[in-house]
């Protein structure tokens, strides 16, 4: 209990820039970069002597939904919300440089509970809902994966601590060092990385694990609410504001930029490199191989700006790409630019260097000023939040109206909106809470105040409009509460304003293939719901009479998913009547497969 008191007060302490009225002549540094589309990126700032002090900014997919430190091989196939394969080359830079700082303290590491690192389908009693990650069945290898849309509910396995007792018995995970050749790989008791920290209890087989995965988070890590951010829009000026803490010295310092995006491919880091892993050793079921695409294209890279911290005035410097890191976060060294990095703005734009997009010639600036003005930015009125009446999104999208402010006669900065299935009532809840996304096709945050990247002012809305904004990504059949507050100058912010609202169920305005059989069997990765899937695809679709076969099964299934799926009854009876179909679907697959180049999207 007095550890977690501590960590509550450090972060409380973290956030002190989320009071209500400007400190006197307190120092505040602001960076303004502009990233490319689906950039993960970690922002910190070190000593000039290389002591790391502090991270300042984390993306979500890192920060909050685990992808660094979750279920599955590495080198596991990746895609759009893709729920297994630990991602360590993310952000290696970062976090073997946080992990080596003094007094820090490295995460426990999340495996399977029961299937082996390298496949992906169900082999026992291990799935729960989960609601964000999903998969969307695409055999072809392309980045159109990543907006397309969940089509029904996924049921995932949340994984479980490594206990002494699996290192000591040498637990492991496939690995493929040169394409084609399986060996394996021992895991340690701990990873570099935070799991994730959205989920909302233990619900279905999930191991009691998963109710200390955000406290065990936050114990390695108590700073970690305060500095996740959503992904940001593409090609969007971003404004990261930082209050220097008045027990750091004037002096020289250091803030660093990681900046990652998977299947960034260039001349010399190509797919066929680094592969996604064969299926003909026994290390990798058939999901891990056929679904999802090889996602390791150019490692991260790595922006580096030097400044000064003083005690009045201000000071703008701007930062350069100094190196990569290791492709699969082996360890946290940076690499020079040796040439195999693309840094080619306009032949290959937000590409390798071009994560951080050129603007006037800059990459990341720093500045660093002085606030010794009492600003105070008024309470945000007429804040209401409703389901969208749009009944095709109503499950994962609501409606914000509100009254936009201002600050001595101008706009403010910038909006904070977060959301929580838990009521938000002060500066902690309001941090922990997590960003409002935008309800688009990409997973991103809110960008209500959109920065001139020439002049880095916000263009927020006139004092007194009325706004309207659509928030995503929402589970279905759950009550969120939101809240928002403005950001004025050097970080000073409104009061916490707050509303709530609940999500309706799934419409199936669109439905994933095999829907009445992932219906019945609760995961359309369990083993049966592949054998039928793959029988559609080798079989049924290679004539015209089964094609039409399948295209009515497509016209009537829906409504039978609509039954069963929420009813233990029915979805045993489904299972007993698939059953025979499933057997000759197992005969079946004994045949040859399917053309490779038959894609199984309809």
């Amino acid at each position: 209990m007095l550890r977690r008191l501590a960590i509550a007060c450090l972060l409380v302490g973290f956030v002190a820039s989320l009071s209500n009225v400007a400190l006197a002549q307190s120092r505040y540094l602001e960076l303004r970069y502009t990233p490319t589309k689906r950039a993960q990126i970690a922002i910190w700032i070190e000593r000039d002597d290389g002591t790391f002090l502090r991270t300042l900014l984390l993306t979500e997919a890192v920060g909050l939904r685990g992808i660094g430190n979750r279920p599955g091989a590495l080198q596991m196939n990746s895609g759009f919300r893709w729920p297994y394969g630990r991602r360590e080359g993310v952000l290696p830079v970062w976090a073997h440089r946080r992990a080596e700082a003094p007094g820090a303290a490295p995460f426990p590491r999340v495996i399977f509970q029961a299937r082996v690192e390298g496949k992906a389908s169900q082999t026992s009693q291990d799935q729960s809902k989960d609601g964000y990650f999903c998969l969307s069945f695409l055999d072809d290898r392309n980045d159109d994966v990543d907006a397309t849309s969940c089509a029904s509910v996924f049921n995932s396995d949340k994984g479980r601590f490594i206990t002494e007792d699996d290192v000591a018995s040498s637990y492991a995970e496939p690995y493929q060092a040169v394409p084609g050749t399986t060996t394996w790989r021992t895991l340690s008791l701990t990873s570099l990385y935070p799991m994730r920290r959205d989920l909302l209890g233990r619900f279905g087989n999930d191991r009691i694990d998963v109710l200390s995965f955000a406290s065990a988070a936050r114990e390695a890590m108590p700073e970690i609410d305060a500095v996740t951010r959503a992904t940001a829009p593409a090609d969007a000026a971003q404004l990261v504001g930082f209050e220097v803490p008045d027990a750091w010295p004037e002096g020289d310092y250091v803030v660093f930029v990681e900046a990652n995006t998977e299947r960034d491919f260039d001349a010399a880091w190509t797919e066929a490199m680094h592969p996604t892993p064969a299926e003909e050793t026994n290390a990798w079921d058939s999901w891990a191989a056929t679904y999802g695409y090889a996602y390791r294209g150019q490692p991260s890279v790595v922006y580096r700006v030097p400044i000064h911290l003083a005690s009045v005035g201000a000071e703008a410097t701007v930062g350069t790409a100094i190196g990569y890191g290791e492709l699969e976060g082996l360890d946290g060294s940076v690499r020079p630019l040796d040439g195999s990095i693309a840094d080619d703005p306009i032949g290959a734009p937000g590409s390798g260097v071009d994560r951080l997009r050129l603007a006037s010639g800059v990459r990341v600036r720093a500045t660093n000023l002085s606030c010794d003005a009492e600003w105070v930015v008024p309470e945000i009125a007429d804040f209401t939040a409703s389901v969208h009446a749009d009944e095709a999104h109503s499950h994962e999208w609501a409606t914000l109206r509100f009254q936009a402010v201002g600050l001595e006669g101008r706009n403010v900065s910038g909006y904070r909106v977060k959301v929580s299935a838990t009521p938000i009532t002060n500066d902690l809840e309001f941090v922990q809470a997590e960003d409002a996304k935008a309800a688009t096709d990409e997973f991103q945050g809110l960008d209500l105040c959109p920065i001139d990247a020439s002049t880095g002012v916000p263009d927020c809305p006139t004092p007194g409009a009325a706004v309207r904004v659509d928030v995503g990504k929402l589970a279905f059949l759950t009550h969120y509460y939101v809240a928002i507050r403005a950001v004025g100058p050097c970080g000073v912010t409104s009061p916490i304003a707050s509303a709530e609202f609940s999500t309706t169920s799934i419409r199936f305005t669109t439905v994933a293939p095999c829907f009445v059989a992932t219906a019945a069997y609760g995961s359309p990765m369990a083993d049966d719901v592949g054998a039928l899937r793959r029988f559609r695809n080798d079989r049924l679709m290679q004539s015209p009479s089964g094609r039409a076969f399948v295209d009515a099964y497509y016209a009537i299934g829906p409504g039978f998913a609509r039954l069963v799926h929420d009813h233990d009854a029915w979805r045993a009876i489904a299972r007993a009547i698939l059953r025979p179909f499933v057997q000759a679907a197992r005969l079946a697959g004994e045949a040859p497969a399917r053309p490779s180049g038959f894609s199984a999207a309809r």
